[in-house]
């Protein structure tokens, strides 16, 4: 896998200040893609794996967070649209609910999304999922 743009992994450092966990701290997870002249980033949240509650076998759980927006707005240099989407738009957004902001951060034309939720392709992954204390 390519290394991120070095503005990339400044950007979501950056944004990361504005995420605060309400349980305890977890590693973000981010996919990047450059589509024409905008860079395409997602920031989701880990998931936890989770026993008892009910459940007799072990279950992952998305990592719970707020997300201070105004925080985030100095991130930008200019701010064309934020909308908040409750669903999947299409079959091809993966995202489910997210914040979506398309502006220019660190000169460069992006389209972010805060993710609520890890998309599905990445819920696998052995490095997004931490276990719970």
């Amino acid at each position: 896998m390519a290394y991120p743009p070095t503005w990339i992994e400044d950007f979501v450092r950056q944004l990361a200040y504005s995420i605060f966990p309400q349980d305890f701290p977890t590693p973000l997870g981010c996919h990047y893609h450059q589509e024409g002249d905008c860079w395409e980033v997602a920031v989701f949240p880990s998931m936890r794996r989770v026993s008892g509650r009910g459940f007799e076998e072990e279950s992952l759980a998305t990592s719970a967070f707020s997300f201070d927006v105004q925080q985030s707005l100095a991130l930008f240099e200019e701010l064309h649209h934020l909308d908040w989407v409750t669903a999947p738009r299409s079959e091809e957004n993966e995202a489910g609910p997210h914040l979506l902001f398309e502006g220019i951060a660190l000169g460069e034309p992006v389209l972010i999304r805060v993710c609520a939720e890890i998309p599905t392709r990445f819920q696998s992954d052995p490095d997004l999922i931490v276990q719970a204390t």
